[in-house]
């Protein structure tokens, strides 16, 4: 048997085709190896290629063995948590469409017809090689900020943030499309293979090209959303850039402290001089802080709202309606930053526990799975997904149940919203892309792995 027809005896094997080149080429170079070693003691180089070829073992059971350890995998734990979130999120829509007496619109159906369409695409980028969108990062760039600032010139303005407008029924915010493409495109600068001259010299100053591109391009992203306004998306987009730095240079050998440092030091420096010029300029911030953790002291301003959060926290039930569902129920009911305290207010703690276990199940599985994750571009892309789900999570949950300031968090997947539901579950489609190649040997990213090849 030749090495082509050998190759291709296991090659058949192989379920997933895409991998069979690289495996082809990796047993290629074991065999020549062989080969070669065979030659150096005296054999023919016929003799020696069948021999090497021989010691491989029997083709179709290497092929087996290697489609078994090769094949894509489902992450069957983070689909089930996924399904009990939606599950939720449709407890939400009944009960917007069944308790807000103002006004009716199908919000189950709704919410039905998103899940079907944001499933539709998850699909189609579940089987997506994540490894090849990497390049088109300045595409994806582009695109998040074209969004943003087509919406800030020619959007409408609903409760102090601009949406694209496409019907009555239909607004697209940004910010939401922006995010996840911001995330996509900062993983693929950093990872990027494209060749920069290493350093200019200005104002006798070395300055690395790339770094400087990925720090000015992160503040632009950071800086339009603070724009809009949306603080709290700047917040929390710089926040998960400093999560996906940190991870590189952990990866680091050379000054890894002092990079940290510098990393996380200036940061919080400037936000901590920003905070200050902020509170300074406008005080009151402070009484919306206040209002938070004493909400009796501005009941008739900014504390209405925590004050009726408090009364519906005090008077829940283990299981059904609160004892006093406050005057602000309705508004609950209607905002999608308040689904957590809604759901509360009318089914009680056991449920609303529910949520918070569903919420850390899902942050545990999506750190469990970046750590699994060893080529570098997958590991940053969960890792940045991930940190925008967990930290929407908490601090959502965190404002509803009157432990930090109200501002505009969402809760993934349970929160309502048809355009919030179609992303989220896109995103999370993607870790489940990266997962399932986890197992797969890419030669350019990971050493070949020892596999017994019955040698």
């Amino acid at each position: 048997m030749q090495i082509k027809e050998f190759l291709n005896a296991v090659c058949e094997q192989i379920k997933y085709k895409p991998i069979r080149n690289s495996i082809s080429e990796e047993l290629e170079n074991h065999i020549e190896e062989s080969k070669e070693n065979y030659i150096e003691e005296g054999m023919q180089e016929k003799e020696a290629e069948e021999k090497a070829i021989t010691q491989m073992g029997n083709a179709e059971e290497i092929g087996k063995k290697l489609n078994k350890i090769h094949k894509p995998k489902l992450n069957w734990k983070l689909l089930i948590i996924l399904i009990v979130l939606l599950g939720f999120g449709f407890l939400v829509a009944f009960t917007r469409e069944t308790k807000i007496v103002s006004y009716k619109f199908d919000f189950i159906a709704r919410y039905i017809s998103s899940a079907i369409v944001g499933g539709i695409l998850s699909i189609f980028i579940y089987f997506i090689d994540y490894t090849k969108i990497m390049k088109y990062s300045n595409i994806f760039y582009v695109i998040a900020t074209l969004f943003v600032v087509y919406s800030f010139l020619f959007g409408i303005n609903i409760n102090g943030l601009p949406y694209i407008y496409i019907s009555p029924s239909i607004t697209i915010s940004p910010v939401v499309i922006a995010m996840p493409l911001y995330i996509i495109a900062f993983v693929g600068f950093l990872n990027s293979e494209k060749q920069y001259k290493k350093n200019v010299t200005i104002f006798n100053k070395n300055i690395n090209l790339k770094l400087a591109k990925i720090i000015t391009l992160s503040i632009i992203s950071i800086f339009i959303f603070v724009s809009i306004p949306s603080i709290v998306s700047a917040f929390i987009l710089g926040l998960i850039y400093l999560i996906i730095g940190t991870v590189k240079l952990v990866q680091t050998k050379t000054n890894r402290k002092r990079n940290l440092l510098i990393l996380w030091g200036i940061p919080i420096i400037l936000g901590t001089i920003l905070l200050l010029s902020v509170i300074i300029e406008t005080p009151y911030i402070v009484d919306r802080f206040v209002a938070v953790y004493n909400p009796e002291s501005q009941a008739d301003c900014y504390g209405w709202i925590p004050l009726n959060r408090k009364i519906i926290i005090n008077s829940a039930q283990t299981f059904g309606e609160a004892d006093d569902t406050s005057n602000a129920l309705e508004i609950f009911d209607e905002g999608t930053n308040y689904a957590f305290i809604s759901i509360l207010a009318h089914y009680g703690w056991v449920v609303s526990v529910g949520i918070v276990i569903a919420v850390l199940a899902l942050s545990i599985e999506l750190i469990i799975n970046s750590i699994k994750i060893k080529e570098i571009n997958g590991k940053l892309l969960i890792i940045g997904i991930s940190s925008m789900f967990i930290l929407q999570s908490i601090f959502n949950i965190l404002m509803n149940l009157n432990l930090i300031i109200d501002a505009n968090f969402n809760l993934p997947f349970v929160s309502y919203g048809r355009l919030n539901l179609i992303v989220n579950m896109m995103c999370l489609a993607l870790i489940f892309a990266v997962y399932r190649r986890k197992d797969i040997l890419i030669r350019n990213n990971i050493k070949a792995e020892k596999t017994d090849y019955n040698l």
